[in-house]
């Protein structure tokens, strides 16, 4: 559901330039290119451990590779260009044509606030009532990260749901100042509520009528019930290193930002129509103007990036630089427009090369959200492998905790156990031999105070390392759903220490009392 990191995306880029020639050429791939996009895939997918895989790549003039790899399900069912997956955040890509749609017709304004629209929406005079739409589009109305994923888990499922989470954001107000970019998938559900309101239609039927017909998405959904019985891929989670087959909740009130289902060949669709100012197979979804602003930054998450609309834009490294003029921010070199969708058990990507005329969707279904870096870089190492480079190298760039943090939380709960299987086997044999058992106020702060404390030492240490991770004592719900293995870990370690630390306090008030085991 979360976006690809922009950081874990501009260090791989830093590593393995596009450096594309200005006159890249369009058409139908070559046989020796598909043949290395292909052997790429299938060696990124072993190495990722990733059950099946969906590859859609675009020119100007449509598809010019299509292909799936692997299975869809552990059924055997294969995955195809056709399957539906679950793309998380690049549900904000067809979200963004829907508002563009309603701002072009006048419908809905940019710099109006959202409270102009739902004048429940914050206070008078609070920072809420002053949020814009442009704030929403543009990652800026304050409203954090962990703000847009509080629902996670939320399985409400009624016509209102995207209003009641609205409203949820609303009482809340946003952690941030208005201005400051953060990415949230708060932002995109108030603007898919935006949607319904401006245009007196539900944010379903709206998209489905506006933008997913007239682009032919045939195999994208807004719901779970018609994407299962349209085939959706099953999602894989990598429990403790093994993919396993695992279904997170579907989130009806967060689809406009991260719960749509679509095919990669469906996504390819809004590619086409990006690079063909608006149109697909002579349908226009948005006139040209308003598709090319849909490409256009509207705030800078560092200096060398922009943000807007759904798409984080990156100059080329080795000649960008961002420039300002006439009120509109640009590159003086081509662009590459990126964006990845992060579930629990999916991962996908997308990437546009508008000058070069290419487009690359890849869709997988499996992901691992606590070291995610090596899930996106497939669909930029493809674009580089059609700029003429060498296959790059799968690379991670997650930290050694979110590498290897599994394991050890495993080593940790094995310590853990063993210690205090150690302390009860000691106390025990201090109240068969009583001659054995620790004597006076020293002996008993030396052989049971001092475990005590070291056991209550390791039990905060894990909770800081929680807090530090982004997590807090009231996600522990969230987290043992969506990361079952880790919330395994989190629960272990803090039923057994809690446990230990009770019994061992009320073992060595005993022995304090006594002055022998009782």
């Amino acid at each position: 559901m979360r976006r690809t990191r922009p950081a874990l995306v501009l260090a791989f880029f830093a590593t393995v330039t596009l450096a594309a020639s200005p006159g890249a050429a369009t058409g139908p791939l070559s046989a020796e290119q598909a043949d290395a996009v292909r052997s790429y895939v299938r060696d990124t997918l072993e190495q990722l451990g990733v059950p099946g895989a969906a590859v859609v790549i675009v020119g100007g003039e449509g598809i010019e590779f299509a292909e799936g790899f692997g299975n869809a399900r552990d059924d055997g069912t294969k995955a195809t260009p056709q399957t539906p997956f679950e793309v998380a955040s690049l549900s904000k890509q067809l979200t963004s044509i829907g508002a563009m749609q309603l701002v072009a017709s006048g419908d809905l304004k940019l710099d109006a606030t959202v409270r102009s629209y739902a004048e429940w929406f914050g206070a008078d005079g609070s920072e809420t009532a002053k949020i814009t739409v442009r704030d929403l589009v543009a990652q800026t109305s304050g409203f954090s990260e962990d703000q847009g994923v509080t629902n996670r888990i939320d399985e409400y499922g009624a016509d209102d749901a995207v209003e009641r989470n609205v409203r949820r954001l609303s009482a809340e107000g946003p952690e941030h100042s208005i201005g400051q970019f953060e990415y949230s998938n708060a932002n995109y559900d108030i603007l898919g509520y935006l949607i319904a309101v401006a245009s007196g239609q539900s944010y379903d039927a709206y998209m489905t009528e506006h933008v997913l017909d007239p682009l032919q998405l045939t195999h994208t959904h807004l719901t779970d019930a018609a994407a299962r019985a349209d085939g959706v891929a099953q999602g894989h989670y990598l429990f403790f290193g093994l993919p396993i087959a695992y279904d997170i909740p579907f989130v009806r009130g967060s689809v406009p930002s991260s719960f749509i289902a679509a095919s990669a060949e469906d996504l390819g669709h809004v590619l086409i129509a990006h690079l063909n100012r608006g149109a697909y197979e002579g349908t226009f979804v948005l006139d040209p103007s308003a598709m090319a602003d849909l490409r256009k930054p509207l705030s800078h998450p560092d200096p060398w990036s922009g943000y807007g609309w759904g798409w984080f834009t990156y100059p080329l490294w080795d000649a960008g630089r961002l420039e300002d003029g006439d009120g509109v921010s640009s590159y003086a070199v081509p662009v590459m427009l990126e964006h990845g969708g992060s579930h629990a058990t999916y991962a996908s990507g997308m990437v546009l090369l508008p000058r070069e005329e290419i487009g690359v969707v890849v869709l997988m279904n499996l992901n691992d959200e606590n070291a995610s870096s090596r899930f996106y870089q497939m669909h930029t190492g493809i674009a580089q492998i059609l700029l003429g480079r060498p296959a790059p190298v799968l690379t991670s760039y997650d930290d050694f905790l979110a590498q290897n943090g599994k394991l050890v939380g495993l080593a940790w709960v094995a310590l853990l156990v063993t210690f205090v299987a150690w302390s009860v086997r000691r106390y025990r044999r201090w109240r068969q031999d009583a001659a054995s058992a620790p004597r006076g106020a020293r002996g008993v702060i030396r052989h049971m105070l001092l475990p005590l404390a070291i056991v209550v030492a390791q039990l905060v240490a894990a909770w800081l390392l929680v807090y530090s991770r982004g997590s807090t004592i009231q996600d522990v719900p969230r987290l043992a759903r969506l990361a079952p293995d880790i919330g395994l870990i989190v629960v272990v370690v803090s039923l057994v220490s809690l446990a230990w630390i009770l019994i061992g306090t009320i073992w060595a008030v005993r022995l304090l009392r006594r002055g022998t085991p009782a």
